[in-house]
């Protein structure tokens, strides 16, 4: 079950938000969503409730532990061990077949694979309750006074499957006091609706097609062009759809989850892309892998003699290579068990690094309107090939496929049949919409969107819009959402 499906919209949402709604209290509404977030997880895997509710269990008890001792060591080595475990079994679970394959094929080995499912949303869940954890081993005072509260912060429903990952410090006061206004449920039920509109209306649409091109046997540059851009308007709506429902849902309970996205494919470079893409995951990222690398004694001891041999200025540029390449080599993991995501995690490192030293002076060029189009262009350019990477479901595909943008400019009769297959009024309207959608500024929208008169408007426009989600569901079914393999 996910947040577009029927049995989501007409059976578990109603139920829960009409129990949530008799229930008093806040620990009360808080046991509520506690029971109903575990059974929203049944139904993607039964067989992994157990690793969830291990996974509160954990961490809740770790916390209580590191909110009560007062030894450095000690407190370091519950902190150490908690994280450690958390990120062993994920990586378990995601990574043990790709090292054994690995293995295989450097070795001449023959160790069978071991065929394990791949738990639903263990990346997001495993991220949260890290988060947890570091927060209470930095600072005692953050430890959650109950393990209801831990249990609605890991496996909150809305948020479980595919983020946006919430930081401790965020939902901590939340769970102890929120407010439920009308109004407030109204507009989240209007962000709920918008964010399965990008899902349905444009991405579901758009990913046929994009399927249809990886799916076939023919290949030149108009259908590999065509489907590297059709997949950056799906993958964009896809998860920023599942995003504003997610946050839209949680509103409707009187939470405040982090954006995740802010007009990505509007950035004036890579470093600006990672700002406005996946932000709740990016934060994850600095706060808990890069920040603690750069304030380590022996990063710090390099840094030091880098500023005594080549002055400050170079080795503050020096200081961000480390980092960087550890938490983009992450990144590409995180997304996957598969060396076509380590490389398009290393791609978009390589030139946030060539940024961060300089050696693209994006700064230079944002202050014309010139260098502003040419930071975008180079920009939508490298996102493109890595959403190939990123699509492809081997290194060769995603070779063949790159290959094709550069030469496949000899146009072949199977070529052109494909395209008029693939792009049907229908599809071509809609990519059009969404990358229009994606590129234009919010500045007028957003001044439109501020006018009272438009605020019923939009609501009749969003009803609008889930009267069109559910015929489409009726008649093409279900399509998943892409972070869920994550």
């Amino acid at each position: 079950m996910v947040l577009s499906s029927a049995i989501f919209l007409f059976a578990f949402f109603p139920v829960v938000f009409a129990l949530y709604h008799l229930v008093p209290g806040v620990r009360g509404k808080n046991a509520v969503l506690a029971v109903f977030s575990l059974l929203f997880y049944c139904f993607g895997r039964l067989t992994y409730l157990p690793l969830l509710v291990c996974s509160i269990l954990l961490n809740w008890g770790a916390g209580r532990l590191l909110g009560r001792l007062q030894d450095k060591r000690a407190r370091r080595a519950v902190g150490v061990t908690a994280v450690a475990l958390d990120i062993g079994v994920m990586g378990l679970f995601k990574y043990l077949d790709f090292l054994i394959a690995n293995l295989n094929a450097l070795l001449g080995t023959s160790i069978p694979l071991a065929g394990i499912p791949l738990p639903l949303g263990i990346s997001f869940f495993t991220f949260t309750a890290v988060s947890y954890v570091v927060e209470v081993w930095r600072k005692p005072a953050n430890m959650a006074r109950s393990l209801l509260d831990v249990t609605v912060y890991i496996s909150f429903f809305p948020a479980i499957v595919s983020g946006p990952i919430m930081p401790w410090k965020m939902a901590a006061p939340q769970l102890r006091e929120r407010t439920c206004s009308a109004e407030k449920t109204a507009r989240g039920i209007r962000r709920f609706l918008v964010g399965m509109a990008k899902k349905m209306l444009i991405a579901d649409i758009v990913g046929r097609m994009v399927d249809g091109i990886y799916a076939g046997s023919t290949l030149d540059a108009r259908l590999a062009w065509l489907g590297a851009i059709g997949y950056a308007v799906q993958i964009l709506f896809d998860f920023a759809g599942y995003t504003d429902m997610a946050i839209g849902a949680g509103q409707v309970f009187g939470f405040t989850l982090p954006e995740n996205f802010d007009r990505p494919y509007r950035a004036l470079g890579l470093t600006d892309f990672w700002k406005r893409w996946h932000m709740s995951l990016t934060g994850w990222f600095r706060n808990y892998v890069y920040m603690p690398i750069v304030m380590s004694k022996p990063q710090q001891r390099l840094y030091k003699r880098w500023a005594a041999k080549y002055g400050r200025p170079k080795a503050n540029k020096l200081s961000i290579l480390l980092p960087m390449a550890v938490v983009w080599l992450l990144t590409g993991l995180w997304h996957g068990a598969a060396w076509h995501y380590v490389i398009w995690g290393l791609w978009h490192g390589l030139f946030c690094a060539l940024e961060g030293l300089g050696l693209i002076r994006t700064k230079g060029l944002e202050k014309s309107a010139g260098g502003r189009f040419l930071l975008r262009v180079y920009t939508l350019l490298v996102v493109l090939v890595g959403v190939v990477l990123f699509r492809a479901e081997s290194m060769a595909q995603a070779g063949r496929m790159l290959a094709a943008m550069v030469t496949g400019w000899t146009f072949l009769p199977e070529g052109t049949l494909a395209l008029q297959l693939l792009c049907t009024p229908l599809t071509v309207f809609v990519l059009f919409l969404g990358a229009a959608l994606s590129l234009l500024p919010e500045g007028p929208g957003k001044k439109l969107g501020a006018m009272k008169w438009m605020e019923p408007v939009g609501y009749a426009l969003c009803l609008g819009l889930g009267v069109l989600c559910v015929m489409a569901m009726a008649q093409s079914g279900f399509q998943p959402f892409i972070y869920l393999q994550f």
